[in-house]
């Protein structure tokens, strides 16, 4: 128990630190090295390859995806969104099928409106693309603490593709883990692409 609380603790300061990196990163510096993670996740075979792909819509000082976002459903993908479920601590997926059908949700988050979207078919899920804290080079991913990413991955009837996306300050040598921990197959970051990675799951 001592070294359970010992990792969590260690995530928490980790955040705090990655976390102000990110926020430093200028407007120009983020705009630019968001619009190369786009070009580079556009340009992924294997996500060009997947009929159905769950996306994050960016929150605070999150990279910009959006315009990949766009770019697949341009390209006959299935865009899905997360909807935050804090009751139930857990994420649902929605159709993304324009910016009308969002609506500003828990913790301030973009995110799909019940009323307007239609829910996902999770058994369907071919690809996520995952946001985080930190990541580091062995595929290992640092949420926000909430655990709504791992719980969802968990719950699924299939291991879909794992694909994180963040800038390159956000990435570590190593990072502290957990067995409920969920191990990505690729990294993406303005730099380029990490992995792919042995999953562990």
């Amino acid at each position: 128990m001592g070294e359970d609380m010992n990792i969590k603790e260690q995530k928490k300061q980790l955040r705090q630190v990655i976390l102000k990196q990110r926020a430093d990163l200028s407007r120009p510096e983020r705009d630019e090295q968001s619009a190369r993670v786009v070009s580079i996740l556009s340009g992924l075979e294997q996500v060009a390859a997947c009929k159905t792909i769950l996306a994050f819509y960016p929150f605070r000082d999150e990279v910009d995806i959006r315009p990949f976002l766009a770019a697949a459903r341009e390209r006959g993908q299935e865009v899905w969104l997360p909807l935050t479920d804090p009751a139930e601590r857990k994420i649902i997926p929605y159709h993304f099928s324009s910016e009308a059908v969002l609506r500003q949700g828990f913790y301030g988050i973009t995110e799909p409106d019940p009323a307007l979207a239609r829910a996902a078919d999770v058994s369907r899920l071919e690809a996520v693309i995952v946001p985080g804290v930190a990541f580091d080079r062995a595929g290992g991913r640092l949420g926000y603490g909430g655990g709504y990413y791992d719980r969802f991955l968990s719950r699924l009837p299939q291991r879909p593709l794992l694909i994180g996306a963040a800038f390159s300050c956000q990435l570590v040598e190593d990072l502290p883990t957990e067995p409920h921990d969920h191990r990505l197959d690729l990294l993406v970051t303005e730099r380029g692409i990490l992995g792919p990675f042995v999953s562990d799951n």
